[in-house]
């Protein structure tokens, strides 16, 4: 992962959005009209927007290009936001009782999940596969998806059952994520340290569990390979799980906070974290190598990764520009060379400008045939 191809958002506990800039120590960072933690953080409708909740019941739209806030007014429910995304040129807004707002050219429509009286709505997230399709999650509540367009739920997951007591066992999801190749499997990570893989096609129950007795997960995210997730926990370290096998590959335990955000690369092998030591780190799959760590003077809550496409793009002309200026300048500079050697010269042509012709000097007579009339001539004189 090229640090400087990319630009990490970071949304902290105080409210403050961060970001890195051209160079990889530099940190850029815009303030709200208010002052509230960032609970809820996600790319917006388009390349230029990225959308916050926050803990105070507000979400608000960020502009890249202006570096502006614009409210998100309007919406129903109570507590704070503990979700936030997009389906299209509507915004997805979820509160913590419950209320999930559809939010589109400041008309607001929403409905509600039907929490149990202990129940709590603390994670939504949109589907970026399937369209009007969100997965919700929290305290006694189980994982489910709904279609946001029929406010129905299109998939319940059955709940663990009892323990040895008899007593329910509890499953307070803390993270969701989605596979981009497999739009039907959906993965999600609770606080008591499990992790579930889901299969909707297949039954209610989960196809995959694996747990960590002495874990408490705090957020999770797919990887680049097949059925490949990182969980980060409170303890401040991070797991790289292999869902196909059930099988824990790698602990990562560079932290000295709690996890609060992960993004891997599509592509290389690299995986960016977030934590409450104030810390961005990047690390190498495989070796487990830290590549970058920057320190950003605040409790870190959220994070976001996008490619920088456009800023290359007129770097690239800029140099282009630069070197045909260089070239120009160069024959402009150069000076004339005269050689001393001499050219030999072909026929001369001249130009007859009121004829229109072009006339060609005779040719000199060759000194063998001067010879041949001298004898002709001496030939002649002895005849006579």
């Amino acid at each position: 992962m090229d640090i400087t191809k990319n630009r990490f958002y970071v949304a902290t506990t105080r409210g403050t959005l961060l970001s890195t800039g051209d160079k990889p120590k530099e940190i850029k960072a815009w303030n709200n009209d208010f002052a509230s933690e960032v609970t809820a953080f996600s790319n917006g409708r388009n390349a230029e927007e990225l959308l916050l909740g926050y803990q105070n019941g507000q979400a608000s739209i960020f502009s890249i290009n202006k570096c502006t806030f614009s409210s998100v007014g309007g919406l129903e429910g109570d507590g704070i936001v503990t979700g936030i995304g997009h389906m299209g040129k509507s915004i997805i807004v979820s509160k913590k009782d419950g209320i999930v707002n559809t939010w589109k050219k400041k008309k607001n429509d929403y409905f509600s999940i039907n929490l149990d009286e202990k129940g709590t709505l603390d994670i939504m997230v949109c589907h970026p596969n399937r369209e009007n399709v969100i997965g919700t999650g929290g305290e006694y509540n189980d994982f489910k998806l709904w279609d946001v367009n029929t406010q129905q739920s299109i998939f319940k997951a059955k709940s663990l059952g009892h323990d040895q007591l008899q007593l329910p066992i509890p499953t307070s999801v803390r993270g969701i994520c989605y596979f981009p190749e497999e739009p039907y499997l959906s993965a999600c990570c609770t606080k008591e340290g499990h992790v579930f893989l889901y299969d909707e096609k297949a039954q209610r129950k989960p196809v995959v569990k694996f747990e960590e007795k002495l874990a408490s997960y705090t957020c999770i995210s797919y990887s680049y390979r097949d059925r490949q997730i990182f969980v980060g926990t409170t303890k401040g370290y991070m797991q790289w799980l292999d869902l196909r096998t059930n099988k824990l590959l790698k602990t990562y335990t560079n932290y000295t906070g709690s996890v609060t955000s992960i993004v891997c690369d599509p592509v290389e092998p690299y995986v960016a974290t977030t934590s409450l030591d104030r810390y961005l780190r990047v690390h190498h799959m495989e070796t487990k190598e830290l590549v970058f760590k920057l320190y950003m003077k605040q409790s870190l809550a959220k994070l976001i990764v996008k490619a920088v496409i456009k800023d290359e793009e007129d770097t690239e002309r800029k140099k282009e520009d630069v070197v045909d200026e260089e070239y120009e300048d160069l024959f402009k500079n150069m000076e004339e060379v005269q050689s001393d050697k001499k050219i030999k010269k072909g026929k001369e042509k001249t130009f007859n400008i009121q004829e229109g012709n072009v006339e060609t000097p005779p040719k000199k007579k060759r000194k063998s045939s001067e010879r041949v009339e001298k004898k002709k001539k001496k030939i002649k004189a002895k005849n006579k």
